[in-house]
């Protein structure tokens, strides 16, 4: 059995090493206040419901002039033509994204001639537009509409397109809050041969109602109630969320599972950027103490 992981020689160091590397996914609105808080870091950018491409576009020229690494959401099905994507990926490239995730998209019927990531993916777009690599989506605890083959034949479809034409790729996975959950997903990517990075989706500070909120819609069941075995109690609903104790857990299977890797972060800012890079920060101040629980 593993040990515990405050208890695991090595997890203060592998801790540290998880959160300088960490992304944090941000609403557009929230830039500013990741100026200072997250100065230099990958900042993603979703395309939320309320944003047409131009404010991505603006979005994206901010988060660089803030001094930020843009990676902005490009949504699949919300592309009206092709031109439109080629204009788009053009401008947040000149923009200064040197990245984009790709997303299929909600949407019942599709805005235009793109009806999945893969569709984007295989234009070729991103590579006439002058991105070397992108962003694809992962699901540790599977997909509430999706079956799990289907998932796994998508992976690698878009794998292999990519590794044939010259684009490098990397996994930014659904948030999660399960460790065990989350390695045992890793490994057995890792098992049949995906060797690009996996950016783990965690949530930060966070009100735990609207945790579970998001976690039911999200169709992350067994992760919830491994959150709720963490709370002991639903009474405590209006606390707030600590992402410390699923860090230790990640950082403690990469030490027993080296193979893991590449493997970092991926901080979803639910409860707001102001609190999610001040945790980041003080937790990288002290990952000594966080490390020992």
């Amino acid at each position: 059995m593993m040990p515990s992981p405050s208890r695991m020689p090595g997890v203060a160091a592998a801790v540290r090493e998880l959160l300088a590397g960490a992304s944090i996914e941000i609403a557009a609105r929230e830039l500013e206040d990741a100026a200072a808080l997250a100065k230099g870091r990958r900042v993603f950018i979703p395309w939320t419901p309320n944003l047409d491409a131009t404010a991505i576009i603006a979005a994206t020229s901010r988060a660089r002039e803030l001094g930020l690494a843009p990676v902005p959401h490009v949504v699949a099905r919300r592309l009206v033509s092709a031109a439109a994507a080629r204009e788009l990926l053009g401008e947040l490239r000149r923009r200064g994204a040197e990245s984009v995730l790709l997303v299929g998209g909600d949407l019942r019927e599709p805005a235009g001639p793109f009806r999945s990531s893969f569709e984007v993916l295989h234009s070729g777009l991103l590579q006439d537009c002058g991105f070397a690599q992108a962003g694809i989506c992962g699901y540790p605890e599977g997909h509430p509409r999706i079956p799990d083959a289907v998932l796994r034949a998508d992976l690698d479809l878009k794998l292999g397109h990519a590794r044939s034409h010259g684009l490098r790729l990397y996994v930014v996975t659904q948030f999660c809050f399960d460790g065990a959950t989350i390695a045992r997903w890793a490994g057995e990517l890792r098992a049949r041969g995906v060797d690009v990075p996996l950016c783990i989706g965690v949530a930060g500070p966070t009100s735990v109602a609207r945790l579970l909120k998001l976690g039911v819609q999200c169709g992350i069941g067994n992760s919830l109630r491994a959150l709720r075995g963490r709370l002991g109690s639903l009474t405590r609903l209006a606390a707030t969320h600590d992402p410390a104790e699923l860090i230790r857990e990640i950082a403690a299977e990469r030490l027993v599972q080296p193979a893991l890797d590449p493997l970092s972060l991926h901080l979803f800012a639910f409860g707001g950027m102001a609190a999610t890079a001040q945790w980041l920060s003080r937790s990288a101040e002290e990952p000594a103490n966080m490390a020992s629980g």
